[in-house]
């Protein structure tokens, strides 16, 4: 009998516990934030950017930890191997990741990941050195075709859209151009100031340390580009021109995500998440001084949006990849 009640009180006693730990008052303890690149980047100045404003919605500290190498996925390897109870948040980038799932599936999958929030996309273009006397894309087709092999572009890595979507271009217009690899967009950013290539492509927001050095080709994305105002969509300009080569389009889509079983797991930790990055996305004047400063971008999708956003990004760079 003795043996019983105690059974029933350890039971009863657990349960208290456990329904105590449940109900508290989420977040108990600081936020971390996992990014997967180097400090200093695109991705690391997203996160950044609402490091100091997410904790007067969270009310605990935020901190912001890079675990950069191999394209992003160390880092993502590191998000997936967190517990999945909300107090672990990712910022990374399409289609980047999308690389990383493709060459090692075992690392991710798309539904893996539920996005709060693209805040930041930043149009690819493709851009050249003013020196080598080209006033558009015209120009660097004619040349290249007159010269094959002469002309390098630098290459920031297999997974950045920049260099995915050129390489889809150089392939369908039958150019010879040599790829030069460097680690990341700030080396090869350098290189192409140096001049040790006459080409490269990058996220039109990075591009613009090297806009005085470059005319611009043209962007992988229809609109206007922040920066660059005579950037045009290049498959208009192509068009143009007499070309009847089309590519895709894209850019760098830098997003907050938590894993997906936060969600169904955790509601109400889900919803705290999803309202502290939206209420300081869009009404934390403090914020939105610091991002239009920085010029870092700034929009407020939600995760709806986010979400089918990323899944139509992550299916036609598999396919990209796939074929090229």
């Amino acid at each position: 009998m003795k043996y019983a009640l105690k059974l029933i009180l350890l039971i009863f006693f657990s349960f208290s516990v456990s329904h105590t730990q449940l109900m508290a008052d989420y977040p108990e303890k600081e936020i971390k934030v996992i990014v997967n690149y180097g400090a200093g980047g695109g991705v690391d100045r997203t996160a950044r950017s609402l490091q100091k404003f997410l904790p007067s919605q969270f009310g605990k500290s935020v901190i912001v930890e890079n675990h950069k190498g191999a394209g992003g996925k160390i880092g993502l390897k590191k998000f997936m191997k967190e517990p999945r109870d909300g107090y672990t948040i990712l910022t990374a980038f399409a289609p980047a990741t999308t690389y990383v799932k493709f060459k090692d599936s075992s690392v991710f999958n798309t539904d893996d990941l539920d996005i709060i929030n693209i805040q930041w996309i930043d149009p690819a273009i493709i851009i050249a050195r003013k020196d080598t006397g080209w006033k558009n894309i015209d120009d660097m087709i004619k040349a290249v075709k007159a010269n094959p092999g002469k002309y390098t572009f630098g290459s920031s890595g297999k997974g950045s859209v920049g260099p995915v979507l050129s390489r889809v271009l150089f392939k369908k217009l039958g150019l010879d151009i040599k790829i030069v690899p460097y680690k990341g967009g700030g080396k090869t950013r350098k290189a192409f100031i140096a001049g040790e290539v006459h080409m490269t492509a990058a996220g039109s927001g990075g591009a613009l340390k090297a806009k005085k050095h470059s005319v611009v080709l043209g962007a992988f994305m229809d609109g206007s580009v922040p920066g660059w105002d005579k950037a045009r969509p290049i498959n208009k300009v192509l068009k143009q021109y007499g070309y009847k080569t089309k590519v895709p389009y894209g850019g760098a889509y830098r997003f907050h995500a938590v894993h997906k079983d936060v969600k169904t797991k955790y509601p109400k930790r889900y919803k705290k998440i999803v309202q502290a990055y939206k209420k300081t996305t869009r009404s934390n004047k403090d914020f939105i001084a610091f991002a239009d400063k920085t010029k870092v971008g700034r929009s407020w999708l939600g995760p709806k949006k986010s979400n089918k956003l990323y899944r139509k990004v992550d299916k036609e760079f598999t396919d990209i990849m796939k074929n090229y």
